[in-house]
């Protein structure tokens, strides 16, 4: 019976991830948040319990990234739409043909985001890592960055308080897409076990992210993702200092 838990837990992922893009659509952005944050303890807790209960299978590695493809892929690529979508309408000033080609091409460009976390995910599947770290933004993370900007302009129409410009936005869009093929070392926050030994940044990570969502609410999580992001990068540049 445990060697199913892990299986079971991400289909549950998987099932969160496809509701919540449906109560997107239908305009219900705040259950569709919560789902999303459910989905990503999810997806921690199958490897969790596949690493406990030495409950690891090829039909359950691919299962967890098929999952994780709607849920971390499909999902906040229609949370960056209804942003866009949302920014376009409330700008009457683009009528023209040019702006409304424009349009298209801002929102046919949304399909960036499933089509760079499958290659992630396909790559993730191929690693033989150590599990220490990734190589490129997590797709959970790239999730996550983008549910604190969605949830501050569902509830907000803004930034931290600035409004948000389209062009600026579809930039960042760009950015984390590829940030999440490039083979930079990203911190892993698995855990094989709670001991501080051999955990210690994981718990600092951790404490730091509670800080921020402490202070900020739910829009903070694209400051977690982002100081997540900032760590990983200062341990690269300080490696290669080491290594010359």
């Amino acid at each position: 019976m445990k060697r199913h838990i892990p299986n079971l837990l991400t289909l549950l992922n998987l099932v969160c991830g496809a509701c919540a893009i449906v109560l997107t659509l239908e305009g219900q952005w705040h259950w569709a948040v919560y789902l999303l944050l459910a989905a990503s303890v999810l997806d921690f807790l199958d490897g969790f319990t596949a690493r406990i209960f030495n409950a690891y299978s090829d039909t359950g590695k691919q299962l967890d990234s098929l999952a994780d493809m709607v849920t971390f892929g499909v999902l906040p690529a229609v949370f960056i739409y209804t942003i866009f979508r949302d920014l376009f309408l409330n700008q009457p000033q683009l009528g023209s043909n040019f702006h409304h080609r424009l349009q298209w091409v801002v929102l046919a460009s949304v399909a960036l985001v499933p089509a760079l976390s499958a290659i992630r995910l396909a790559r993730y599947n191929a690693d033989a890592g150590d599990g220490s770290f990734f190589l490129g933004l997590p797709t959970p993370a790239h999730a996550l960055f983008w549910t604190g900007i969605f949830w501050q302009f569902m509830d907000a129409g803004t930034l931290f308080g600035s409004p948000l410009n389209l062009y600026f936005l579809w930039a960042i869009m760009v950015i984390m897409a590829f940030h999440m093929i490039l083979p930079v070392p990203m911190y892993s926050l698995k855990f094989t076990h709670f001991r501080m030994r051999g955990n210690l940044i994981r718990y600092l990570i951790l404490l730091l992210a509670l800080v921020i969502l402490l202070l900020t609410g739910l829009p903070g999580l694209s400051l977690v993702i982002l100081s997540y992001i900032l760590l990983s990068l200062l341990n690269l540049l300080l490696s290669l200092r080491v290594s010359n």
